[in-house]
């Protein structure tokens, strides 16, 4: 058995909660915070073609699987029974991680991204494959954002036998390092849903940050990518917003009825802790809807977000395979001086 069916196994011992829809959340929200939003008028996407580039650079196809391994309470105390809100509490209790980002420096993310792609290859036959990719990402304060990839050409994995059957026959392109840089105010909206100015004013208060965490995720209209509470956390904690954002974005999460825990994992040999959210999208082909597992693998002593998976769950009722595992990936965290630092390797 691979990592990833071990990561399978291990993720659907227990059946999850279904799907809420967009509207679901916004219901749960309003009822939270006795506040309507969903009669508002929504205001129009930027373009598309600026927003793919960036996001996909940000997030791959956004989202992933680490690997995990056995079940525990780590050294930071608490229990396993704790409840995915009581979790993101206490780790909010524990304050940022990162420092404020000076004007003129930069908040780097970086780390290694797994995404489940494929070809066909040169009789036809379509395959899947898991790639590696290293990524990069400098944000600052005045909307400066660099994203760096680096390609690893050949797979190294597939899901199937008969997938690595089939990527015999299949040349591999040749793809150079993707190294993305913008100032531009127009596209750094498209990324993170909001200004440099306005996600330096995010509230503090929990339940006015998630209400603000939906609004961002509506304001891109393609309906086939996830635009859950916990994707725009993921994405807003990747921007340099103020360290009190950063612990009200734990606590606006642990105000959510359908975010949940799962079981605490380790990466690379260090305890973390998961809470996942059950997210549907619109097919890609045909009508009808995907439904996905998000996770967020956080440190149990800082609160730090060091991971995220995307695992896909079929329709059908039966069991989760390799295939269903879309993507993964992990990074860490520094400021830098400038766009083009990187922080030391220990």
């Amino acid at each position: 058995m691979n990592e990833i069916d071990q990561l399978i196994l291990e993720l659907y011992q227990a059946e999850a909660p279904v799907a809420p829809s967009s509207e679901a959340i916004w219901r749960s929200v309003e009822r939270l915070t006795g506040r309507s939003e969903t009669g508002k008028a929504w205001r129009r996407p930027l373009p598309r073609r600026l927003a793919i580039a960036f996001v996909l650079a940000l997030a791959g196809a956004l989202a992933l699987a680490l690997f995990p391994t056995h079940r525990h309470s780590p050294s930071g105390a608490i229990p396993e029974s704790a409840s995915a809100a009581e979790l993101l509490r206490v780790l909010a209790d524990r304050g940022s991680p990162l420092p404020d980002v000076p004007r003129g420096s930069f908040l780097y993310s970086g780390g290694t991204r797994i995404i489940l792609g494929g070809g066909t290859n040169a009789k036809g036959q379509n395959f899947n494959a898991f790639y590696r990719q290293d990524w990069e990402l400098w944000v600052g304060r005045d909307g400066s954002v660099r994203s760096r990839t680096v390609y690893e050409r050949k797979p190294i994995s597939f899901p199937t036998e008969r997938d690595r059957r089939r990527a015999k026959h299949y040349t591999e392109h040749v793809w150079g390092p993707a190294d993305e840089t913008t100032h531009s105010l127009r596209a750094y909206r498209a990324i993170f849903g909001m200004t440099p100015g306005a996600l330096r004013r995010l509230p503090a208060d929990p339940r006015a940050l998630t209400r603000r965490l939906l609004v961002a995720g509506r304001s891109n209209s393609d309906e086939r990518v996830s635009h859950d509470p916990l994707q725009m956390a993921s994405m807003l904690l990747r921007a340099p917003i103020r360290p009190a954002i950063r612990v009200a974005m734990l606590r606006a999460l642990a105000t959510l009825p359908h975010v949940r825990r799962l079981p605490d994992e380790t990466l690379a040999g260090a305890p973390v802790v998961a809470v996942a959210m059950r997210v549907r999208i619109h097919a890609f082909v045909g009508p009808g809807y995907l439904y996905y597992d998000h996770v967020l693998l956080l440190d149990p002593d800082t609160g730090q977000l060091i991971g995220a998976r995307l695992v896909g769950r079929p329709r059908s009722g039966r069991p989760s395979a390799a295939r269903d595992a879309t993507c993964r990936w992990t990074w860490r965290q520094a400021v830098v001086p400038t766009i083009r630092s990187r922080p030391s390797a220990s």
